[in-house]
């Protein structure tokens, strides 16, 4: 019988410990990135938000600050891809083509856009 009480207990203290496992994407979340120097404009600030479908990964960029308000600049992202842990967005604002190439390390994001300007920022919100 005691044999039989410690085989229960031992199955409740076994089971109790098994957890499910839940996988985070480590590039999903909601950021606030901003663009260093850009010429005849200076810093742009850009809320970034990345999810992730069935087919691969979506992104979104918003404007922050007052330049929010203004409708000639919105943002329109033609595609996203994560390659070598580097992602690449390819978007249109104002009829010009623009690309990142991000990295994400923990919560902070670094990078350039178009090459030239340096992009750095923190994530606000994982998904």
């Amino acid at each position: 019988m005691k044999k039989l009480i410690f085989l229960f207990i031992s199955f409740l203290i076994i089971s109790c410990g098994v957890q499910k496992k839940v996988t985070k994407d480590l590039y999903t979340g909601v950021y606030e990135i901003t663009v260093f120097d850009v010429d005849q404009i200076g810093d742009i600030p850009l809320t970034l938000t990345i999810n992730k479908n069935e087919t691969g990964y979506i992104s979104k960029l918003d404007m922050r600050g007052e330049a929010a308000e203004n409708p000639d600049y919105m943002w329109e992202v033609e595609g996203t891809k994560v390659e070598d842990e580097v992602i690449s967005i390819e978007a249109i604002i104002a009829s010009y083509d623009v690309d990142f190439e991000l990295t994400i390390e923990g919560d902070e994001v670094s990078g350039s856009m178009v090459g030239m300007f340096d992009v750095e920022g923190t994530r606000v919100e994982s998904k």
